[in-house]
């Protein structure tokens, strides 16, 4: 118990950090921008619904697409360009305006401690960072930066290897997507691109 408490009042000062350094830049005049990466293969609800708790803290999201120069792979099977597609069809479904989000290439580079500078080289001057998980993207920032990191809740429990499986298996995937992300991967005919890489 003494850790479950000692844990909850970790996150729960992290929060109280974030929010005056937000608080700081919006007294300045400053806009309060934030990143959030992932490969997005394909951006599905759940990635929505970050994106969401991320603009809702912040005036302007640098929505980052990694590994970015690999598609037609079975674990990357769309390009940049389709997945920046998928995010912008997402985004506008939900009545978020463009104006609010840039939608950046972040080609892998394979050096974890070079990584945050890379990012910070890709979308300049963002002051919080927004993941999905404690995982690998909250370590390397924790360690090479001072830029805090919030993970966001999990309201919809949903990961983009499980839509790929669905797709591949002829199941109910389109249901994890918003519809016209998910007539544009209909459009593309992606299970058959799925299928042939696998």
């Amino acid at each position: 118990m003494l850790n479950v408490k000692g844990q909850r009042l970790k996150v729960k000062g992290q929060r109280s950090k974030v929010k005056g350094q937000m608080l700081q830049a919006r007294r300045g005049g400053s806009k309060v921008k934030g990143l959030y990466t992932g490969r997005f293969q394909p951006f599905h609800l759940g990635h929505l619904s970050a994106v969401k708790q991320a603009l809702s803290e912040t005036d302007f999201l640098y929505i980052c697409v990694g590994s970015a120069q690999y598609d037609h792979e079975p674990k990357n099977p769309f390009t940049f360009k389709e997945r920046a597609e998928m995010i912008r069809l997402s985004l506008e479904d939900s009545g978020i305006s463009d104006k609010r989000y840039q939608i950046l290439p972040l080609p892998d580079i394979h050096d974890n401690d070079k990584w945050p500078a890379y990012v910070l080289n890709t979308a300049p001057d963002f002051s919080i960072v927004f993941v999905g998980d404690d995982g690998i993207v909250k370590e390397l920032f924790e360690k090479h930066t001072k830029i805090p990191v919030k993970i966001v809740k999990k309201e919809i429990p949903v990961c983009a290897t499980d839509i790929r499986n669905e797709i591949k298996n002829n199941g109910d995937w389109k249901k994890y997507l918003t519809h016209s992300t998910a007539e544009y991967l209909n459009k593309m005919n992606a299970a058959e691109r799925i299928v042939s890489k696998n």
